[in-house]
Formats: structure tokens, C-alpha cells, sequence
């Protein structure tokens, strides 16, 4: 029989990042106001495509300011080796964001790894910040980045998912994962919605149930 193949979709922000990007540039950046619209967002009350526009006609940054932030950032102690704990054993690894492509690319070169993912799109044109969201799905306007729709397009081809993950954008993916590790607010959904989770703090406790 043939073995399932393996899929691993990651969260980045507060999952394989220490903090989350988004949230620390815009504490950084934006002028007060802020707090109003990520409040709706996190009720569900505004999507992340309104939430991201309204936000960023608060924020006073040049690409440079930005990637000095960013540079700053740590990811997870374990993280690295648990993409080298997947490359032996051939699982796929996938970063699956409500963030942005800047953010995680900044954060790759600063550590040297280089994995797909999918994410909001962020860039800066005569000084300007735009955003883009290419990966939203049709169906639904929650979060700028559809992560039910990447599971599904490798449900399709027959892999075994794996979510990994913390916040509040991954609420409806883990809902149709095989196996969820969850912490923070998605800990606490899960739990809540009878959702069954592996609790995690850091991705070595992920390396050790995957080994047992």
C-alpha cells in the first residue's frame, strides 16, 4: 500500500516567529486609531483585507524602517530544526499566512531558509505601502489569505495535513485538518469547539510527538 504523503502547514506570525510581524509594525508605525480596527477584526467584525487598509493609512514607514524592524525578529528556537527533522523524513513543509510575502521574505533571508508560502502581498512604490490579497477566497471575506483553500487544494492530491498554528486566522483551517498542534487563542477555540489539538509551546515539542 502506498504511504500517504505528509503535509505540513505552518501559521508565521506568533508560530514561527517569536512575535507577530504584523502586530509589532504596526505598534511601531501606526498612529493611534489602530486599536479601533484590529479590535473589529478580532471579533470577526471586519475582515483582514478592510482591517490591513484602514491600518495602513495609520502607518508613517519607508521600506528601510521596516526591514531594520523586521531584521530584529526572532523565529521559534526549534524551527530550523524541525525543517531539517521534515526534510529527512520528505514531508512538505508550507507557510500558510494572513500576513505579508515582505515580512516573511525578510525574516527567510535573515535566517537563511527558503520554504513556499502564501501570503498577503506588501510592498512600498514611490514610498508608498500598498497591499495586495491574491490568495482570498471567493466564498468568504474573513481573512486576507484563504488557508482553507491551500488544505483543500492538497487534501485534493491525496496528502495527510498537519496544521500548526496560533491565532485567530486559523480558526477555520483547523476545523479540517487531519491533526492540529495549536497554541494560544487557537488552543483555546480548539478546546472550546471540541476541535481535537496537540498543545505546543515551542516546534521542539512538535519534533518529539512526531518522533514517538
Amino acid at each position: 500500500m502506498k504511504k500517504m504523503k505528509k503535509v505540513f502547514l505552518v501559521d508565521f506570525d506568533g508560530t514561527v516567529t517569536k512575535v507577530d510581524t504584523v502586530d509589532l509594525m504596526v505598534k511601531k508605525f501606526a498612529k493611534d486609531g489602530w486599536q479601533y480596527y484590529e479590535e473589529l477584526w478580532e471579533k470577526g467584525e471586519m475582515s483582514t483585507e478592510e482591517c490591513a487598509i484602514e491600518t495602513l493609512k495609520l502607518m508613517e514607514v519607508d521600506e528601510k524602517k521596516l526591514l531594520d524592524l523586521l531584521y530584529t525578529i526572532e523565529i521559534d528556537d526549534y524551527f530550523m530544526e524541525f525543517l531539517n527533522f521534515c526534510r529527512t523524513k520528505d514531508y512538505e513543509v508550507v507557510i500558510v499566512s494572513d500576513g505579508y510575502d515582505f515580512n516573511i521574505k525578510a525574516i527567510m533571508d535573515k535566517y537563511g531558509f527558503n520554504i513556499k508560502f502564501y501570503s498577503n502581498k506588501l510592498w512600498f512604490e514611490d514610498g508608498i505601502i500598498k497591499v495586495d490579497f491574491p490568495h482570498k477566497s471567493k466564498d468568504c471575506d474573513k481573512c486576507g489569505m484563504c488557508k482553507l483553500e491551500v488544505l483543500n487544494r492538497y487534501k485534493i492530491r491525496g496528502y495527510y495535513v498537519v496544521y500548526i498554528g496560533d491565532g485567530y486566522s486559523d480558526f477555520c483551517v483547523s476545523q479540517h485538518a487531519d491533526k492540529v498542534f495549536a497554541k494560544g487563542v487557537l488552543e483555546k477555540y480548539c478546546k472550546e469547539n471540541e476541535i481535537p489539538c496537540t498543545p505546543f509551546r515551542n516546534f521542539g515539542d512538535i519534533i518529539e510527538k512526531l518522533k514517538r
